[in-house]
């Protein structure tokens, strides 16, 4: 998930700062983060997390986050272990073979 802190007009950086440490605890409740990454220099943080469903995650990230209404989700990407992909292609993703 990419991240962007919406908070010009809003909030002072030293309310951000104190925020972020409740932040960072209600996301583990809601998810199992597997790396947080601030962006130097940038209002953003990049999140790789584990979640169960998108249901769990809009639930988490609408519902349960403290600075819900200051960050703005830029991008969010499902991923996948490549090792798991590359299980896929052995299989060609279980695909009926095509006669030719």
């Amino acid at each position: 998930m990419q991240m962007r802190w919406n908070i010009e007009g809003r909030l002072k950086l030293e309310e951000v700062w104190d925020l972020e440490i409740e932040e960072a605890k209600a996301a583990k409740d809601g998810f199992k983060p597997i790396g947080m990454y601030k962006v130097a220099g940038q209002r953003r943080v990049i999140a790789i997390v584990e979640i169960e469903t998108a249901e769990e995650l809009d639930r988490t990230i609408l519902g349960r986050l403290p600075r819900r209404e200051y960050l703005e989700f830029e991008a969010i990407w499902p991923l996948r272990s490549f090792g798991s992909f590359l299980d896929d292609c052995r299989t060609h993703f279980g695909a009926p073979a095509v006669k030719t």
